[in-house]
C-alpha cells in the first residue's frame, strides 16, 4: 500500500492588463484542460513542469501520484472571472474528491490578472489551504516573468522560478519542487524562505540567460545554490504588462535557516538594482530592421522578430506593419509566419491547394496596429495546424493552431495559423511542408523563446519596433495601479537594506 498520497495540478496562463481580448473558458480548452488520468496521457514524457513532477514521484514506491485538474491557455488578455472561478471551482472540488492528501504539486504562472482579482494565484492557494489545511506541504513551479507577491510566500515557501529564458528548464524546476516536497514528507526537512519585492519591472527583451543582466542574476544564483544551507535561488524578472500592485522583480531564496536566506536575498538583490539599466534596449524601425537584414550576407537566416505582436507576450498575431514590409520589399526566399487568420484559412480550404484567392490579411483583431493587406495568394498547402515540439522549448507537447495554410504572395512565403501561437518550434513550420532553415529572411511572431530550437539554424536575430499590444516602450501603456514609484517609469532611489525585505516570509 502506498504511504504517501501527492496530488498534482496546473494553472497557467500570462495576462495583459492591456490587451483587446478577454481570456474566456474556451482559450483554456482550446489550449489544454485535462482532469484526472488524462493528465498522465498529456503530459507523461514531456519536458514540461508536469512531466517532472510525473518522473520524480513515480521513482518513488511510497508514493501514489493523485492527479487532479491542469488548465492552462495562450497569453493574452486578462481572464475573465468566470473562467477563473470555474476553474478554481473545479481544482477544489477535484482536490476534495481526492480527500486524503499528504502533499501537493502546482504548476503556475504567477503573471495571472483576473477581471477584478489582481493576485489570482495567491487567491488560488489562500483557497486550497482552506480546503486542505495548513500542515500539508504545498510546491509550486513559477514562471521567470512572476509577478510574485509576498502573500504568496505566506502559504508555502515552496516555490521554484525558471531559471532560463527560453524557458528550457520547466521540466528540472517541476523535478525540483518535486524533490524538495518528497524530502519534507519523507526525510522531515523543513526550510525557511526570504523575499525581496524590488520597485523595478524590466522589459523583458534583454531578459535572455545566454547573455546580458538575467544572465549575471542567474549566474549569481546557481552559485550560492548548496552553500551556507541555500536550497534554492529564484530571480523572477516580473511581467510589465500586468497593471496590477505587485507586478515586477523579486528574489526568492530557500534555505536551512531564515537568516542564511535573508542574508542571500539581499545580496542579489542588491546586485539586480544595480544592474537595472542593462534590461534597456533601444530598437529599430520595421524599415530599419529590414535595411539591415537585406544589406547582410550570411549563410543561414536572418529573423526579423515582431517582438511587440509576440503571442507569448499576448499579441494578437495578427498585426501588419512587419508583414506589409515584407510585402513590399518582395525579397527572394523570404518567409512570414505564423500571421493568425482563422478567415483567410477558411478561404484558402474552400478555393484548395493551387488555387488563387484574393485575401485581406491579418488587422482583424487589432487594426489599430495596422489594417488587413489585400493580396492576391497562391495556395501552397493545408493542413489541420497539429504538430508536436521537437526543440527543447517544451519538447514532445502537442500544439494545435486550429488550421494552417501556406501560401505564396509574389516572392514572398506566409504561413496563417488559426489561433495566436508563437513560431517557438520549427514544427510549426515543417508539419505543412515548410523548411525554415532553407530561407534567406524570416520574419516571426516571436520575442525569445524560439531562440530555444531556432539558433542553430539561423544567422542573427534583429528584433523590431513595430506596433503592438506588446511594445517594449512601458510609456505606451496607461497604468493605472502599479506602484507610483517603480522603475523604469521614474527614476528613483532604492536602499535594499532599509526598504526590501519581508519577514513575513516562512
Amino acid at each position: 500500500m502506498k504511504k504517501y498520497r501527492i496530488g498534482i495540478a496546473f494553472f497557467y496562463h500570462e495576462s495583459h492588463s492591456f490587451a483587446p481580448l478577454k481570456t474566456d473558458i474556451q482559450a483554456f480548452y482550446n489550449e489544454g484542460y485535462f482532469k484526472g488520468n488524462e493528465i498522465f496521457t498529456a503530459y507523461s514524457d514531456t519536458k514540461t513542469e508536469v512531466g517532472g513532477f510525473l518522473d520524480v514521484l513515480n521513482k518513488v514506491d511510497e508514493v501514489e501520484i493523485v492527479p487532479l485538474l491542469c488548465a492552462a491557455a495562450i497569453p493574452s488578455g486578462t481572464v475573465t472571472k468566470e473562467a477563473y472561478l470555474q476553474i478554481e471551482s473545479e481544482m477544489l472540488t477535484e482536490i476534495a474528491k481526492a480527500e486524503k492528501l499528504d502533499g501537493l504539486l502546482i504548476a503556475l504562472h504567477g503573471a495571472m490578472v483576473v477581471e477584478d482579482i489582481f493576485d489570482p494565484e495567491e487567491k488560488l492557494l489562500r483557497e486550497v489551504r482552506r480546503l486542505v489545511g495548513n500542515k500539508i506541504p504545498i510546491a509550486t513551479t513559477l514562471d521567470m516573468h512572476a509577478n510574485l507577491s509576498a502573500e504568496m510566500i505566506k502559504h508555502t515557501p515552496y516555490h521554484f522560478g525558471f531559471k532560463t529564458y527560453p524557458h528550457v528548464d520547466m521540466y528540472d524546476q517541476g523535478g525540483n519542487a518535486a524533490k524538495i516536497l518528497l524530502e519534507h514528507l519523507l526525510d522531515g526537512k523543513r526550510y525557511e524562505a526570504a523575499f525581496i519585492k524590488l520597485p523595478m519591472m524590466p522589459p523583458s527583451i534583454n531578459m535572455r540567460t545566454e547573455e546580458g543582466p538575467m544572465q549575471v542574476m542567474i549566474e549569481m544564483a546557481t552559485n550560492v545554490e548548496g552553500k551556507n544551507g541555500i536550497k534554492n535561488v529564484s530571480i523572477f524578472g516580473g511581467f510589465p504588462y500586468s497593471d496590477i500592485p505587485m507586478v515586477g522583480a523579486s528574489v526568492l531564496v530557500i534555505a536551512n535557516d531564515k537568516k542564511s536566506a535573508n542574508d542571500t536575498a539581499k545580496k542579489l538583490s542588491q546586485r539586480y538594482w544595480e544592474i537595472r539599466q542593462n534590461f534597456i534596449m533601444n530598437l529599430p524601425t520595421v524599415h530599419e530592421g529590414m535595411q539591415m537584414a537585406v544589406s547582410l550576407k550570411e549563410t543561414k537566416p536572418i529573423v526579423l522578430a515582431d517582438i511587440s505582436d509576440n503571442p507569448l507576450s499576448c499579441g494578437s498575431g495578427d498585426t501588419t506593419t512587419l508583414l506589409k514590409e515584407f510585402i513590399r520589399i518582395n525579397y527572394p526566399k523570404s518567409l512570414f509566419g505564423g500571421l493568425t487568420d482563422p478567415d483567410s484559412i477558411e478561404t484558402c480550404r474552400k478555393a484548395g491547394v493551387s488555387a488563387l484567392v484574393e485575401l485581406n490579411l491579418g488587422g482583424k483583431t487589432s487594426p489599430e496596429f495596422g489594417e488587413s493587406v489585400s493580396v492576391e495568394a497562391k495556395i501552397i498547402s493545408l493542413s489541420d495546424g497539429i504538430f508536436f515540439n521537437s526543440g527543447p522549448f517544451n519538447q514532445n507537447l502537442r500544439v494545435d493552431v486550429k488550421g494552417a495554410a501556406h501560401i505564396k504572395v509574389g516572392e514572398l512565403d506566409i504561413l496563417l495559423i488559426g489561433r495566436p501561437m508563437s513560431a517557438n518550434d520549427p514544427e510549426m513550420f515543417r508539419h505543412i511542408g515548410i523548411e525554415p532553415s532553407s530561407y534567406t529572411i524570416l520574419g516571426m511572431k516571436v520575442k525569445n523563446h524560439f531562440r530555444a530550437a531556432f539558433d542553430p539554424l539561423i544567422s542573427k536575430v534583429i528584433y523590431v519596433d513595430a506596433p503592438g499590444v506588446a511594445s517594449n516602450d512601458l510609456r505606451n501603456f496607461p497604468y493605472k495601479y502599479i506602484p507610483d514609484e517603480i522603475w523604469p517609469l521614474r527614476d528613483i532611489s532604492y536602499d535594499v537594506d532599509k526598504e526590501a525585505l519581508n519577514d513575513d516570509c516562512h
